[in-house]
């Protein structure tokens, strides 16, 4: 790979910011550094250093966004400033080359960045709501998705269901759709699968809002109880959000358990010690939990929307369910309730295999520095777009 020089800007990095992107940005900067040719600025809005000074990360701080005023100005603010210090550290001789946007952080000012800039919209909620309220609520960030993504080189999908909503998005502009997965941190050995006596434990890791399928597992978790299963199969739901204090005072069946928001010793604890990961999801990118569970060799049941039919495959690492459908949960959980330990361990260990050869960081972070590179010498022919499917 010839010398890439990236600007990865983002509006913040983990731990001083929390959130799935966030998280991204940080794992995908230690890995795109390690990489033989690749340097790597990263613009964030915190005033401390992030970044261990042995991987030679340069850092560079974006004044960062108020919580108190109204978001979407907050965004195009933030992204004037992104832009004036992008525009600044590219002028440099050794500057970025390329540039590589998470979310809305190269807005305001995109047309200046367009040939070098690859935009990572991420989950692309926006377009999957279901109730006419999240629809209403989601609006302006599909005009402000639409507007980024075709005044871009490239625009970035997670795969799945989300390429066709990217592809109609660009399509008529010179912007391509470059499919580049999330990752996961994979153990060099897969865990343990825990013995099969006793009760099965069936393990949610989320956010308490209304897309997370929250209430179709209590459905099926009260039925179960109903035909006494209760004793059988146990659910651990782990997380926090508008929808927790609800579920406590409402009362759980008595094989439900409410964790609250968990760190990640706990976390990892959880995947280890149960049977099987659900997410009865309504709409999602590709979760990081899933590929969390996978790598952990643990099967998954979750709803097949966004990108997680490029995760899970259907029958050999987990089920595949359809979006809010109780009915088709019952019967994933009854089934895999009646395999035997045997089944269930090499279920999880065809997702661990899997995890490990197509979305562990070393193997998403070359792909991400692929993409790039490409989108850097075309930007420097002077051609269009960047096509590919480099997860495919």
């Amino acid at each position: 790979m010839p010398n890439l020089h990236i600007a990865l800007c983002t509006d913040g990095i983990f731990p001083l910011a929390v959130g799935g992107m966030q998280r991204h940005s940080r794992l995908l900067a230690e890995h795109l550094c390690q990489l033989d040719g690749i340097r790597l600025t990263v613009f964030h809005p915190h005033t401390e250093r992030l970044f261990d000074p042995a991987l030679h990360i340069r850092e560079v701080q974006v004044a960062e966004i108020s919580t108190e005023r109204l978001y979407l100005r907050e965004l195009w603010n933030y992204s004037g400033r992104m832009g004036a210090a992008l525009s600044a550290e590219m002028a440099k001789p050794d500057g970025p080359t390329v540039i590589l946007s998470q979310g809305f952080s190269i807005w305001q000012g995109i047309h200046r960045f367009s040939r070098r800039l690859m935009v990572h919209p991420h989950g692309l909620e926006m377009f999957q709501g279901l109730t006419m309220k999240e629809r209403a609520m989601g609006w302006p960030f599909r005009r402000l998705v639409r507007h980024v993504a075709r005044n871009s080189a490239a625009v970035v999908s997670l795969g799945g269901k989300l390429t066709p909503i990217l592809e109609q998005l660009v399509a008529g502009s010179p912007s391509g759709v470059v499919v580049l997965p999330n990752a996961v941190e994979v153990p060099v050995a897969a865990a343990p699968y825990p013995p099969g006596a006793g009760s099965l434990q069936l393990l949610f890791v989320g956010r308490f809002a209304s897309n997370k399928g929250i209430d179709l597992l209590m459905e099926v978790a009260h039925r179960l109880q109903d035909e006494s299963w209760g004793q059988r199969v146990r659910f651990n739901l782990a997380g926090g959000g508008p929808l927790l204090a609800h579920y406590k005072a409402r009362g759980l069946p008595p094989n439900v358990s409410l964790l609250g928001r968990v760190d990640d010793e706990q976390l990892h604890r959880l995947y280890t010690e149960c049977h099987a990961f659900v997410l009865p999801t309504r709409f999602e990118g590709m979760p990081t939990v899933v590929l969390e569970a996978m790598a952990r060799a643990r099967p998954v049941l979750v709803s097949n929307v966004g990108a997680t039919g490029d995760l899970v495959a259907d029958g050999k690492s987990g089920f595949l369910l359809p979006a809010g459908n109780s009915e088709a949960l019952y019967m994933a959980i009854r089934r895999f309730a009646e395999m035997d330990p045997g089944q269930r361990r090499d279920m999880g260990l065809e997702g661990y295999r899997c995890a490990k050869a197509r979305f562990a960081w070393p193997v998403v972070a070359k792909l991400h520095a692929e993409a790039l590179s490409s989108l850097s010498t075309h930007a420097a022919r002077g051609n269009g777009a960047v096509h590919s499917s480099a997860a495919s």
